[in-house]
């Protein structure tokens, strides 16, 4: 039934004389009481004909690595998702990605059984050539990489600046007189290894400094090792991420090396643990939680408009520094104050 203030405006009439009709009371006249009629039924054919538009949910799928790395990357990263996905109303499932993946894998079925289908995917830690990229295609489903710069030509990212950022922590070094800065850890399948590897090269080149013999890359500690079997003379080193930081100081640490009197030391991602780190490290800070947000986003708009074939987003980052980075001339000011203490 329309409302008594509708009836009335369509009846050109007032309210209280809708109100006698409906309620069959007295008082009315037969003319009017048609004229009251009549608008109720054009209005309840109009409300008929032109039906209010349903909003459907949109259904999102994360697909993310066994293995998570960082829990307060993950945490903080999924929580920009989730914001960005309840902000249009829709439903966010996670599903485990561990290559090949399986027909009678949960996420295969998450992917191509009707029943379960998404709207599109969101694609976490997956390698540029990973497989899951064919499985997404094969339902012609549009899709975000979160935390990344790289994506196949039909997909979207949503990253930071990999590059920038380890460029302006490899300037910072070169600004506190360091010559000889080495880059550990990384894969370079991955394209935030890449590009941050690229940044830091360029700032090497771009002071006219020595690059070759400096990159150690791999998990953590094995790039620890590499680098104190390689002897490069190194007095700075910028780690890929903060995770492989962590694996790689104690292998360090546990050779002689003491951060910074020996080694100034930089890392990229800064999480709590690296705040935390004695002494606490400078580090590249990536705005997380809005990659998260963003992602959501630039996932929803590819759903509703499908004219857009692919959507890059890169957030900036900037430089937190700590107490594990100093000019290389305390090194050597240290050792002479030791030597003197010996005597």
């Amino acid at each position: 039934m329309p409302s008594v203030s509708a009836i009335a405006r369509r009846a050109g009439v007032s309210k209280s004389t809708v109100s006698l009709v409906l309620n069959n009371k007295p008082n009315v006249t037969d003319a009017m009481r048609r004229r009251v009629l009549q608008a109720v039924e054009d209005l309840q054919r109009v409300a008929v004909t032109v039906p209010t538009p349903s909003r459907t949910a949109l259904n999102v799928l994360l697909v993310h690595p066994i293995s998570l790395g960082s829990q307060q990357v993950f945490r903080e990263l999924l929580q920009g998702v989730k914001t960005g996905i309840d902000e249009a109303d829709g439903r966010l499932t996670l599903a485990v990605h561990q290559p090949p993946l399986q027909p009678e894998h949960l996420t295969h079925a998450l992917l191509h059984d009707r029943a379960f289908r998404p709207d599109g995917v969101i694609v976490m830690g997956a390698r540029i050539d990973d497989p899951i990229f064919d499985e997404i295609r094969s339902e012609n489903l549009p899709c975000v990489l979160l935390a990344r710069q790289d994506a196949p030509p039909e997909f979207s990212a949503v990253g930071m600046d990999n590059e920038e950022g380890a460029r302006q922590a490899t300037d910072y070094l070169i600004e506190l007189g360091h010559r000889r800065i080495a880059f550990l850890g990384g894969d370079p399948s991955f394209d935030y290894a890449r590009l941050r590897q690229a940044g830091y090269n360029a700032a090497l080149q771009s002071a006219q400094l020595e690059t070759q013999g400096l990159v150690f890359p791999g998990l953590g500690d094995e790039a620890a090792r590499a680098f104190l079997n390689a002897r490069p003379n190194a007095t700075a080193i910028l780690f890929v991420n903060d995770e492989q930081a962590l694996r790689a100081l104690p292998v360090l640490t546990q050779a002689g090396l003491r951060i910074p009197r020996d080694l100034s030391v930089i890392c990229f991602d800064d999480t709590e643990n690296v705040a935390r780190y004695n002494p606490p490290l400078t580090a590249v800070a990536v705005p997380r939680t809005q990659v998260g947000y963003w992602t959501a986003k630039t996932l929803i708009d590819c759903i509703r408009h499908p004219d857009l074939k692919s959507v890059r987003v890169v957030l900036r980052t900037h430089l937190t520094v700590r107490a594990s980075c100093q000019s290389p001339q305390n090194k050597s000011s240290n050792a002479s104050a030791s030597r003197r203490a010996s005597h």
